[in-house]
């Protein structure tokens, strides 16, 4: 059984799909963070961590989506 090589254009679909998710991951911290700190729970610190966490995350897989779509293989 063998497995076919993936494409430049399927590397980057998924570079971009994961830069998405991260995007919205961070969103979703950033907003339920405040909520959380409504209720007396002090989570503001690593609410801010792990919304900056995930942007970076978004941020690199952009990148790399980026430099594979443009270095890639013609």
């Amino acid at each position: 059984m063998s497995v076919p090589p993936i494409d430049t254009v399927q590397l980057a679909m998924i570079l971009g799909s994961l830069a998405l998710a991260s995007w919205i991951a961070a969103g979703l911290i950033a907003l339920i963070g405040p909520a959380e700190e409504i209720k007396h729970i002090e989570i503001g610190w690593t609410s801010q961590l792990l919304t900056t966490a995930f942007t970076g995350a978004g941020i690199t897989f952009a990148v790399a989506m980026i430099a594979i779509m443009v270095f890639g293989p013609p």
